[in-house]
């Protein structure tokens, strides 16, 4: 009983120490005015405020990460070649975004006429997975970086952070999907392997991790990754979801990728596992 009766206040002199934490560390707090902007401007930009749904299911993704890891997030890993993994993650990031340049704009010759860029098997979901799981993987491995150095291995904690967020995510996608929930189930799996895995991969367990390696500075780290993870949507924003509309692309890709992409770069500081993020990734899409 004397437990449950101090538990609170041991929540609330956690908030109070990693609030102080917070407002000493100058880069964190630049890094939130820069997540944060785009998000102001949509106050201008919308004339409703359905957006807030969004912004505030990503902030209760980070805040049930931060409140089931109050001790701290584990550690980064040693990384052998800052500089140079990061170009890898850079190059393969790159060569990502060409190809979906091309083949969401149809400028590849060998694409079928019935072509259509969102979830295609052979020619979006197939070629993500060998170029950005696949590959960096088995370089890595080369490298003599094992499973747990990669953010593969079976982390017992890392499920435990990620718990509530994976209940409620879960709840939640059921719940807007209740009339159909096999399609829910599948619509989740078909993006695990379409975006959740492959991603978490590459701009969290190999693009984040060098990032922090190089720059010596996990919050610099998570923006800059932030930044280039909401930057590479901009083709399929562009091509597929707001209908050629530059301005909507460019919104969408500063607001909700971006925001994403650091709430999950914040969980995986804490968690340093992929397949939970993985989970996660997915059900958010599918929801």
């Amino acid at each position: 009983m004397q437990a449950i009766r101090n538990y609170p206040r041991a929540v609330l002199r956690d908030c109070r120490a990693a609030l102080q934490s917070f407002a000493r560390n100058r880069a964190a707090l630049v890094a939130l005015i820069v997540l944060m902007l785009p998000w102001w401007a949509l106050i201008f930009l919308r004339a409703d405020f359905d957006w807030l749904s969004t912004f505030g299911g990503a902030a209760g993704i980070a805040l049930t990460y931060w409140w089931l890891s109050r001790s701290g997030g584990l550690p980064a890993p040693t990384v052998k070649y800052p500089r140079a993994e990061s170009l890898f993650a850079f190059a393969l990031i790159l060569i990502w975004i060409g190809w979906r340049i091309g083949i969401c704009g149809k400028y590849f010759p060998f694409l079928p006429a019935n072509f259509v860029c969102f979830k295609n098997l052979t020619f979006e979901i197939v070629p993500k997975v060998i170029e950005q799981v696949i590959v960096p993987i088995v370089v890595l491995f080369i490298l003599g970086y094992r499973w747990c150095a990669q953010g593969l291995d079976l982390n017992w904690r890392a499920w435990w952070i990620s718990s509530f967020a994976l209940i409620g995510l879960l709840g939640y996608g059921a719940w807007t999907h209740w009339n159909d929930l096999p399609k829910f189930g599948e619509s989740a799996v078909e993006y695990f392997f379409a975006a959740g895995l492959p991603e978490e991969v590459l701009f969290r367990a190999l693009l984040l991790t060098r990032l922090e390696a190089w720059w010596r500075n996990g919050a610099w780290a998570l923006l800059g990754s932030s930044i280039i993870f909401g930057l590479v949507h901009l083709p399929i924003n562009f091509f597929v979801f707001t209908a050629r509309d530059l301005n909507e692309a460019w919104l969408t890709a500063l607001t909700f990728q971006m925001g994403m992409g650091a709430v999950f770069a914040f969980a995986y500081q804490r968690a340093r596992n992929v397949w939970t993020l993985a989970v996660a990734h997915a059900l958010v899409n599918a929801a």
